[in-house]
């Protein structure tokens, strides 16, 4: 439980712990015009002897470069200028070593089991904890009484005051670790089901004359006003053009919407909009984005990295309460029993 606060703490910021890692790499300075993706493409080609592109994903903000997905890494690009800014080679960096240990403690399906039945502990704990708290109700911490009644005040006073957000975390923790099973629960109980995806691998056609990224992009963009593109999937892996797009104002599923097109004419394939996911699967888009934080933007990650960090305090007092509970347990179980008979 320690390990998955502590990292969670971390994760809350992410991209922008990256970002401040490889400020070289990530930022850029605004200019008058953005570049096309084709012009992108030429730039990028020229400069890695026409080395095929897997995927673009264009920059979001003004202030922060797009990045190029290569077979040989991820090219950081001044969008304004089309100039290569580094080449991050694939594999583990800190901040994924840290993803791996949130999820499966870096050590494959073990770990992730232990993890998903900690997230389950954790949330046993907090209901246990306001059990225990109840009788009491103990919300100051008393300074002058000594240790022992200094760390059983503050892991009380802790407790209750990160109650709730802290169930929030272990609960949407469970339903992330036990997804497959969760997912068959709450699609029996609202009754509906999940969409499949509509895609289909398909083989470029010989001398056909493609449409380029520009085009597939204001095609998808068309179909779904308003939205922007985070991904671009080129056809040369699996056969269509994969454009993700991204509602800005709907924070819980705005990044669900995607299409896809045939790259020899623009025909759609397939499109899914956040509009046609299921009851189910919102629920389970809302779950995701509460435990990590991000359902209402900065301020959610913050207090998600904040409370994330108050397990560690709550192990440590824990832990110590632990040690000294002969000494701990008696006194406090005759308040209890004061309490009671008042």
């Amino acid at each position: 439980m320690v390990i998955q606060g502590i990292t969670g703490s971390i994760l809350a910021f992410e991209p922008e712990l990256d970002r401040v890692s490889h400020p070289h790499l990530a930022y850029v300075k605004p200019g008058t015009r953005v570049l096309s993706l084709n012009e992108i493409r030429t730039a990028v080609s020229r400069q890695f002897g026409g080395e095929p592109i897997v995927a673009f994903e264009p920059s979001l903000s003004p202030r922060l470069s797009s990045q190029l997905l290569l077979p040989s890494g991820i090219a950081y690009v001044n969008q304004y200028t089309g100039e290569v800014l580094g080449v991050r080679v694939r594999g583990q960096s800190f901040l994924g070593y840290v993803r791996a240990l949130h999820v499966r403690l870096g050590v494959g399906a073990l770990g992730r089991n232990i993890l998903r039945w900690s997230a389950v502990a954790a949330l046993l704990s907090s209901v246990s904890g306001f059990y225990l708290w109840w009788p009491m109700k103990r919300i100051s911490v008393l300074f002058t009484a000594g240790p022992k009644r200094f760390w059983f005040d503050l892991h009380n006073v802790i407790g209750i005051c990160s109650l709730l957000p802290l169930t929030l975390l272990a609960g949407s923790g469970v339903v992330l670790g036990f997804e497959d099973q969760a997912a068959w629960l709450i699609h029996r109980v609202t009754h509906s089901t999940a969409k499949p995806s509509s895609f289909s691998e398909r083989k470029p056609i010989a001398g056909a004359s493609m449409i380029d990224a520009d085009e597939a992009v204001a095609i998808a963009q068309s179909l779904m006003p308003g939205t922007l593109p985070y991904r671009v999937q080129m056809p040369e892996y699996g056969g269509l053009y994969r454009i993700g797009l991204v509602n800005p104002r709907d924070r819980i599923t705005g990044s669900r919407n995607s299409v896809a097109l045939d790259p020899s004419n623009g025909a759609v394939v397939s499109v899914n909009r956040t509009a046609d996911l299921s009851i189910s699967d919102w629920i389970l888009a809302a779950n995701e984005t509460v435990h990590t934080g991000s359902v209402m933007g900065l301020p959610t990650r913050v207090l998600a990295s904040f409370f994330s960090m108050i397990v560690f305090v709550q192990a440590l007092s824990g832990a110590f309460l632990w040690l000294h509970r002969k000494k701990i347990l008696q006194p406090a179980a005759h308040s209890v029993l004061q309490v009671r008979s008042k």
